[in-house]
């Protein structure tokens, strides 16, 4: 979530944060499945939608609001953002999570 956070405050945008905490499990609690079905975070509802994964949210900030910057503009470039990003999340995310941990 702190992807989303960093990409909300490049672009000046204001928000709410509800905190989530993880070793207890609040995820998992009815009031956040609401929010993010999932039972992950993050979830950010904007533009009268309600987006999950933190890669989807910064590809649809950079795409909704011209000349963010957020990602490169041309292919290649964007290309390389998401091998990178997908190896992130892939493989060094898992590592760190509390989910693979508690099974």
């Amino acid at each position: 979530s702190y992807r989303v956070r960093i990409a909300l405050k490049m672009l000046g945008i204001e928000y709410e944060t509800v905190p989530v905490d993880l070793l207890t499990k609040e995820q998992k609690s009815a009031e956040h499945l609401a929010r993010n079905p999932q039972g992950l975070v993050p979830a950010l509802e904007i533009d009268g939608l309600r987006l999950t994964q933190s890669l989807a949210i910064i590809e649809y900030l950079d795409q909704t609001r011209p000349g963010s910057g957020l990602l490169p503009s041309d292919a290649a470039g964007r290309a390389r953002v998401r091998a990178l990003s997908q190896a992130i999340a892939s493989d060094i995310h898992p590592i760190c999570n509390i989910g693979p941990v508690d099974h």
